[in-house]
């Protein structure tokens, strides 16, 4: 019988307490074995429940970023069976293309099984992967996205943007400056959509955010412009177009000031006050700026915008991972071996950041409960180790 899984953050726990100021709690994560092997570069982690058993799974896309070269035994996704106890099993390489670089899971076809979508860093085609029912996912079809001059893409989404109960897909086309987005005819088959790609600024990038950011039901897309210094949020008409936010044109966007190039963004009411706030992560350095959502996606800076993570990132999540119901930042890293973790405080601020080590090299962070227990676990693709880890939450043991 499929376990029940249990939704993360019902548990209450005291964190931070009995803790050194600073240090951060002692064993919060611990590691589930030793990282396992899935081939040059893997991505951000993919979790879902492929087969239906109540424990989520893993899929990882490897393939190469930041002007790394392919390699002939990556551009690959592979899926990751988990036992429950968040130990995984490596399945066989299914090959995507040479420069495959990420992707989302939804069911798109309305079988009742989450699908994958995966992007390529330098092709206009998407790749989907259909469940075939039994956790397993069938070779990959192709989805064209209409051509512009420079195929660059950094992040794709899933969402019904057109209110008709269908998931359709949204992509950054970075150096077109654009949102791509296709509608799904609930078959899984995707079609432009009227009017697309939309006008999204210099550089949109990575992390694309589609949500409800004004409350009128509808789809919106919020995501950073690294290259114009800052957030873009392009409003959902309901039907799958898009456009600026109402006062602002087409050579504007909500600037940061506090720093430069905003690689990728995450979201978050950190405030209480039912508003999607905002992290903006910093290319190339361990800063992240907040922004605060004023409503209806009029994102500012309030005082001490800035926070540091003590260690540079690529971008990561807001999320509740310290078991006091207010939003933490978990941060990918580099070139190092940790995820960074700055607790959230009620003020909206945050508490200083500390290190979880996951014992690869250059990690990209996810956040899912992998052995039922309520508690928000981490699963951290190893880009440049090649490996995937999964690290437990447990009760707090301060030193």
């Amino acid at each position: 019988m499929a376990r029940t899984h249990l939704t993360i953050g019902l548990a209450s726990l005291s964190t931070l307490a009995c803790c050194d100021a600073g240090a951060g709690p002692a064993n919060l994560f611990r590691p589930v074995g030793a990282p396992v092997s899935v081939g040059p570069m893997p991505t951000r982690p993919v979790v879902t429940d492929l087969d239906g058993d109540g424990d989520m799974d893993v899929v990882i896309i490897c393939g190469p970023c930041c002007g790394r070269e392919p390699d002939a035994t990556s551009g690959h996704a592979r899926i990751l069976r988990n036992d429950g106890q968040g130990r995984l099993s490596v399945g066989p390489r299914i090959p995507l293309g040479p420069t495959a670089l990420g992707g989302a899971a939804g069911d798109l076809n309305h079988d009742g099984h989450p699908d994958v979508v995966a992007f390529h860093h330098s092709s206009y085609d998407l790749a989907l992967l259909l469940n075939d029912g039994s956790g397993g996912l069938a070779s990959p079809r192709s989805i064209v996205m209409p051509a512009g001059e420079s195929p660059h893409v950094h992040s794709v989404a899933i969402a019904d943007v057109n209110n008709d109960t269908h998931p359709d897909l949204l992509a950054t086309l970075v150096d077109d400056h654009a949102l791509a987005v296709l509608l799904n005819d609930g078959r899984a088959n995707f079609t432009p959509a009227l009017g697309q790609p939309f006008f999204a600024h210099q550089h949109p990038y990575a992390q694309l955010n589609a949500t409800d950011i004004n409350g009128d039901g509808s789809i919106d897309a919020v995501l950073t412009d690294l290259r114009g210094g800052g957030l873009t949020v392009l409003v959902g008409s309901g039907t799958g177009m898009f456009s600026p936010l109402l006062g602002f044109d087409l050579e504007t966007r909500m600037p940061i000031t506090a720093a430069e190039r905003p690689m990728a963004c995450t979201l978050a009411d950190l405030d209480a006050d039912g508003d999607q706030d905002a992290v903006a992560f910093i290319d190339e350095s361990p800063l992240v700026v907040r922004m605060i959502n004023e409503g209806g996606g009029r994102y500012v800076e309030p005082d001490r915008a800035l926070v540091d993570l003590r260690s540079p990132s690529t971008g990561g999540l807001l999320v509740d991972v310290t078991g006091d119901e207010l939003a933490d930042i978990v941060a990918s890293g580099t070139t190092t071996e940790v995820v960074t973790i700055c607790p959230g405080r009620a003020d909206a601020t945050f508490d200083r950041a500390f290190h979880i080590n996951v014992g690869g090299t250059s990690p990209s962070v996810a956040v899912a409960d992998m052995n039922g227990d309520g508690r928000p676990d981490l699963i951290t693709g190893n880009y440049d180790s090649g490996t995937v880890s999964v690290l437990l939450r447990t009760e707090v043991n301060c030193p």
